[in-house]
């Protein structure tokens, strides 16, 4: 039943014209030409009344082209709008990164992360800039968040980062507030762990932690994050001082690369006088 009202719909044209002309000659036959003109208006009739018999029964064929259409119109209705929100996205970043060239007083070369691994011990990103853009092995790279890490190796087009969020992370730190010193490093997952601080020493959640002037690898004053928990510990004359970073690292996508890069000099004599520490208690 089904297949024959599909039939008789798709073909309702043609059913129809072949009645009537098989009605014309019927009547035509009948001998009285004449008597044609008074059945003129009652097939006009009859036509509008099949067609209003017929006019209920929906097209499957167009239900399922107007079907198809519209799903294709839904789609691209979905992507551009996709494409609207992560434009806007991008705009409050980018305008976010733009201040932050005023802030900043060295010179600032913007890039893309492009690939990055933060499930790991060590935690690294790459990004589409390299030596012939002027990065160079040791440069610090942030956002206008906060520290990011340090680039580690370097090719023509390319760098890798080394996140904060690594295993080999240990930075010269300080307390914004009260200038407390410490050394900063990774606890693991997305935690840092602020080291070396006595218990007598102010440090209290909220604050914000910073680099530190004694650092030989990164510039001062660059915000790494907020303490997030204090806690004294049982024997012990340090605190432990858990720093939430204030980069977010999942969705890192756009960064800068610091043109800042250690003093070789300072480097080189700092590294000599920990040798002859090490060498004079491996010999006492």
């Amino acid at each position: 039943m089904q297949r024959f009202i599909e039939f008789v719909v798709r073909f309702k044209n043609y059913i129809t014209l072949c009645t009537l002309v098989v009605l014309s000659f019927a009547l035509m036959s009948a001998g009285d030409l004449s008597q044609l003109g008074g059945f003129r208006a009652v097939i006009v009739g009859s036509i509008g009344w099949m067609q209003s018999i017929f006019a209920w029964v929906p097209n499957p064929v167009a239900l399922k082209s107007e079907n198809v259409a519209l799903r294709e119109l839904n789609l691209q209705l979905s992507v551009e709008a996709a494409r609207g929100r992560q434009a806007m996205v991008e705009n409050v970043t980018l305008r976010k990164m733009l201040e932050l060239r005023k802030v900043v007083d060295k010179k600032l070369l913007a890039a893309d992360v492009i690939g990055k691994t933060t499930t790991q011990l060590r935690n690294f990103a790459t990004i589409n800039k390299g030596k012939s853009d002027g990065v160079k092995d040791g440069m610090t790279v942030i956002t206008d968040a906060g520290l990011v890490g340090i680039v580690t190796g370097v090719s023509d087009h390319y760098a890798v980062i080394q996140l904060l969020l690594n295993r080999d992370t240990k930075i010269a730190a300080k307390v914004q507030r009260t200038r407390v010193d410490g050394i900063l490093a990774w606890e693991g997952e997305t935690t840092l762990l602020l080291k070396n601080v006595p218990t007598s020493y102010d440090v209290q959640a909220g604050d914000v932690i910073i680099t530190s002037n004694y650092s030989t690898r990164f510039p001062e004053n660059i915000v790494i994050g907020r303490v997030a928990r204090v806690e004294d510990e049982r024997n012990s004359l340090f605190r432990r001082i858990l720093v939430e970073p204030a980069v977010n690292f999942p969705t890192l996508e756009q960064v800068f690369i610091v043109d800042y890069t250690p003093e070789l000099e300072r480097l080189a004599l700092e590294r000599m006088v920990d040798d002859k520490q090490r060498a004079r208690g491996a010999n006492p």
